[in-house]
């Protein structure tokens, strides 16, 4: 009996065991933090290079090892430390087994050459990266890098390669001109006839092969969103014909009285200019080393506004603009607005033809750093209007670094927020955008009001010359 009941006993603790062996295996977890067991700063690689007060964005590439195969969060954006005005943000990402690459989002203006420093870490593991700035170029001659972002520069040389191969000998000498910062500024909101300034070829004397030849030129240069980029340029040169078609002088207003340069020749490798404007529209896309090195001054306008009906279609080619930049101010609480006002009205833009870089050093109105997420992603909106009117990869890299700006970026208005009255006006002014917007009387269609804007970047501008 003894033994027997030694048994059970035996079997008992002999269960208990297995019991407990089966609950330790299923509570038992993977690892969820991100680990690694070294970085290497020092073998850190750049996607561009950084010049002293130029508008920089780019990548550093950052070599790890040891890694556990674990997902890990964007990280906090890290300033720059000796050369300031950067910062350092780690992208997500999820690590290799073993060794990998660590990319982190690089944006601002470096504040001088030298060499900018960011502490940064992963996985428990820290390290300097060591960033490079280069002496900034000085004066006008064609040698500033600006802002320095990717885009589609050998598509864009091959369709002005085309279209000038469609032009006679004398066309070609009118359009392709030698760079210079005499000629790169030589734009007015002005029609023609009041404003004989103006270089390169005028679109009136292009025939309809050569005019197809250059649209798909304008298009690659400016996108193809509705509404955007190229399709708000076509609108608002309609907008003359319109004019010249409904009280205006033919003779001053019309979609033929814009003008096409090419100042340096169109490269993949130099620096030249894309220049396209006339009366209510002005490109100044400036290229340089394979990169969009500037989108600035970027002039636009059209009356009649906000829609209207030219040949058969109808153009609306600045109502995206207003209804975004009411939106952002009308959003803003009363006390908001009360500090964002700093006028009852306005005449014109500060910064329109002939006003090359005379930006204010104070800024005035509302900071957003004071404002919500939302409002803060409605002033983005806004802003994403005008940088739209370039490729889909210029834009977006444009828009990002303005974005890592925003808390930096102040916005004012005078007169209402729905931007309707003559005398309204909005300022978006940041470390590098300056967006303006007014609502003036009209000239020719006298009952209705319509707008001046104009997108200049305080280190782009020129592609930073």
């Amino acid at each position: 009996m003894k033994k027997s009941f030694s048994n059970v006993l035996s079997f008992a603790v002999l269960l208990v065991v297995l019991l407990l062996a089966c609950n330790n295996t299923s509570t038992t977890v993977t690892p969820a933090t991100a680990s690694i067991t070294a970085i290497s700063c020092g073998a850190v690689t750049y996607s561009a290079t950084a010049t002293a007060g130029a508008a920089y964005t780019a990548t550093a590439t950052v070599p790890y090892t040891g890694g556990n195969a674990t997902a890990y969060a964007t990280g906090a954006a890290v300033a720059s430390t000796g050369v300031t005005g950067l910062t350092a943000t780690l992208t997500a990402g999820t690590l290799a087994t073993g060794a990998g690459n660590a990319i982190f989002a690089i944006t601002g203006t470096p504040s001088a050459e030298g060499n900018a420093t960011f502490a940064v870490s992963l996985g428990g593991q820290s390290c300097s990266l060591v960033l490079s700035v280069a002496k900034a170029a000085t004066g006008g001659t064609g040698t500033g890098m600006g802002l320095g972002v990717a885009t589609d520069v050998a598509k864009i040389v091959m369709l002005a390669e085309a279209f000038k191969a469609t032009l006679s000998a004398t066309q070609v000498s009118t359009v392709q001109l030698p760079y210079t910062k005499t000629d790169a500024v030589k734009w007015s909101n002005l029609p023609q006839a009041l404003s004989r300034n103006r270089v390169g070829l005028s679109t009136g004397a292009l025939s309809v092969t050569q005019l197809t030849a250059f649209k798909a030129l304008l298009q690659a240069a400016t996108g193809s969103l509705p509404d955007e980029g190229n399709a708000e340029m076509l609108g608002i040169m309609a907008a003359d014909d319109y004019l010249g078609a409904n009280g205006g002088n033919p003779s001053e207003y019309g979609s033929g009285y814009y003008f096409i340069a090419f100042l340096g020749t169109p490269s993949t490798t130099t620096q030249w200019q894309f220049q396209f404007g006339g009366h209510h529209g002005t490109i100044s896309n400036t290229y340089n080393a394979g990169r969009l090195s500037g989108a600035t001054p970027a002039f636009r306008s059209t009356e009649p506004f906000p829609t209207y009906t030219q040949a058969g279609v109808n153009y609306k080619p600045m109502l995206q603009e207003i209804t975004a930049l009411s939106a952002m101010l009308t959003g803003l609480s009363a006390a908001e607005q009360t500090t964002a006002k700093t006028a009852t009205s306005m005449n014109d833009i500060q910064l329109g033809p002939g006003r090359d870089g005379v930006f204010p050093a104070t800024k005035k109105g509302l900071k957003l750093s004071a404002l919500t997420q939302a409002k803060k992603d409605a002033v983005l909106a806004a802003i994403k209007t005008y940088t739209d009117d370039l490729d889909d990869v210029s834009a977006a890299a444009i828009l990002s670094k303005y974005k890592a700006e925003l808390d930096e970026t102040f916005i004012s208005f005078a007169g209402s927020t729905a931007l309707t009255a003559q005398g309204d006006y909005v300022l978006i002014d940041g470390p590098n955008v300056w967006i303006e917007f007014v609502m003036q009387g009209g000239v020719i269609i006298r009952n209705a009001n319509h707008p001046h804007s104009v997108w200049r970047d305080r280190t782009g501008d020129y592609g930073g010359n």
